[in-house]
């Protein structure tokens, strides 16, 4: 049964019924009563029947990469993603062959399932947030279904967290994978390995340190550009730091250049063959924050070191922070004077 209302910007019609054993939900506002009172009879109909679009959902997720990811900070990452949906295997068939409507939750639950044998838990809930918000678009928005068929496929339980810290002679044996024995540093390689080091002084992301311009550069301070959660930050550079800024810099001051200059991908590319060149096992670029924000802990207060790495939440500041049992004893013990031990 529909209810309607007036409200200062017209009459809201609000229909709730029961499909399929679930509660669907759907308000809208119009002019006049008359007009929200045709729009809840036509919607309830719709349900009643079952009536749903015939939209593959290949061109679902086009339709979402063209209306909504376009400008989003993830947009390259959202668009990828999209297209690869239309490839992944549920139940036998590519989600793409599905049409809207006829996509259940089981067919959901299997597609998980499958990507669950291929990647980490954490990026399949990375990728159910957006399937899930391009079905909550479909509902709200597009009114393409009546329900949401990701709405009670379970999230899978978080895997263990990353805890792998870069050793010393990884760092010379990658070093020299990319060739920063010589100078200057001016190729693609040498540009890699410097970031590598400069990740590691200064627990940058990759992505802040390749976006990073000479202009967000004051002294021994860097301001990234652009961050994760979007939070302006600065962040200190130590002597290190501003030795391999100065280095892959060569000299150019040009405010709008990049000091780093060599795009993501490149830079990916670049340091996975340098790790399998220096024979070093299960290294990632982003090992760097953990064991740049490990060395800053060292250094800096708790609360000084969350406004450097960018953390509003310390119990999320903890998940990179990796000193060893021996680490510790030895700060420990170096902190201890004789008159504590007496």
């Amino acid at each position: 049964m529909a209810t309607f209302r007036k409200t200062k910007f017209g009459w809201q019609a609000q229909v709730a019924r029961k499909v399929g054993g679930e509660t669907v939900r759907k308000a809208q506002t119009f002019k006049s009563k008359r007009e929200a009172q045709v729009w809840a009879q036509e919607f309830e109909v719709g349900l009643s029947s079952g009536t749903t679009s015939n939209d593959s959902l290949a061109s679902v997720f086009d339709r979402y990469a063209r209306e909504r990811s376009r400008g989003k900070k993830g947009e390259r990452w959202e668009v990828i993603r999209l297209a690869r949906f239309k490839r992944d295997i549920a139940n036998g068939r590519p989600l793409g062959n599905y049409t809207i409507g006829e996509i259940s939750r089981a067919d959901l639950v299997a597609w998980r399932d499958t990507r669950l044998g291929e990647v980490q838990p954490a990026s399949v809930k990375r990728e159910m947030n957006l399937l899930k918000h391009v079905f909550v678009t479909a509902v709200d928005e597009w009114e393409l279904i009546p329900t949401n068929p990701m709405a009670k496929v379970k999230r899978p339980p978080s895997g263990r967290r990353r805890k792998r810290r870069v050793l010393p002679d990884e760092i010379e044996k990658v070093s020299a994978a990319l060739d920063l024995g010589s100078e200057p540093w001016v190729s693609e390689k040498q540009i890699t390995g410097a970031a590598f080091l400069f990740a590691i002084e200064t627990a940058m992301r990759s992505g802040e340190i390749l976006n990073m311009r000479n202009r967000d550069i004051t002294g021994s301070v860097v301001r990234p550009p652009e961050t994760k959660n979007e939070h302006a930050r600065h962040v200190p550079m130590t002597v290190r730091a501003v030795e391999i800024l100065n280095k892959v810099r060569n000299g150019i001051e040009d405010a709008d250049a990049h000091p780093f200059a060599i795009d993501s991908d490149s830079c990916d590319s670049r340091f996975r063959l340098a790790v399998v060149k220096a024979k070093v096992d299960d290294l990632h670029f982003h090992d760097s924050r953990h064991e740049g924000i490990t060395r800053l802990a060292k250094r800096l207060e708790i609360l000084d070191l969350a406004r450097v790495t960018g953390h509003r939440n310390l119990n999320e500041l903890l998940t990179y922070y990796e000193a060893s049992g021996d680490e510790l004893a030895e700060r420990l013990n170096a902190s201890t004077s004789s008159d504590e031990i007496k």
